[in-house]
């Protein structure tokens, strides 16, 4: 039986009509909004009221799953040591969860889903390295729309992810000789999370977490 399949997309610059054409391209009838903040102060077009109504019109649902998905979080049992989010902790908290069950649901009324925040790159974005890892590993198929359209898939990104640390990944040696790829991964997204994860204490923008 195959996999259930859910996308990611990013709202970017994009003007309504050409993100409607991303979705439309890939019959997408549902955008679940990760944002933990439903707003933009540089592409007011995505903000959550006209956004909804926009899709609405448009034959397309709105979901709003920020306290299931979004990246802000200052509850420190969801925070590391240095007050940044641990994805790996957010995965295992019952609201993410519950997002996981809620999107089964959604695919089983049929709904052909998409995940929904700010960056246009997957890699650069909390939908991939925190989310969608889950997804997978929950039995989801996860795709990802780029800007122009095309299709990349989640392993295709854990490639680019590996490449992007290599020189900070282990290897196996003649004295560790079986570090594996599981091993590479899990220290690839535990780099990205340090990178990207938001800071409960930092002083940075709101605009560059979502």
């Amino acid at each position: 039986m195959d996999k259930p399949i859910i996308y990611t997309v990013g709202h970017s610059t994009h003007q309504l009509d050409y993100f409607l054409e991303i979705l439309q391209e890939h019959n997408v009838n549902c955008i679940v909004d990760v944002r933990s903040v439903a707003a933009s102060a540089y592409n007011p077009q995505f903000n959550k009221e006209p956004f909804t109504n926009y899709l609405k019109n448009n034959g397309i649902s709105y979901l709003h799953f920020d306290k299931e998905f979004g990246a802000r979080h200052t509850d420190y049992r969801l925070l590391d040591d240095k007050g940044r989010v641990d994805f790996v902790k957010v995965q295992q908290s019952e609201d993410f969860n519950k997002g996981i069950q809620r999107l089964r649901q959604g695919l089983e009324k049929g709904f052909n889903i998409s995940l929904m925040c700010s960056e246009s790159e997957p890699l650069d974005c909390h939908r991939f390295s925190m989310v969608s890892i889950a997804l997978e590993r929950s039995g989801f198929t996860v795709l990802h729309i780029l800007k122009d359209k095309t299709i990349k898939t989640n392993a295709q990104l854990e490639l680019q992810l590996l490449k992007k640390y290599d020189k900070k990944l282990p290897k196996p040696t003649m004295f560790e000789p079986d570090i594996t790829l599981e091993d590479q991964l899990k220290v690839a997204y535990r780099l990205r999370n340090d990178e990207i994860g938001f800071s409960a204490y930092s002083t940075e923008t709101e605009e560059r977490y979502d």
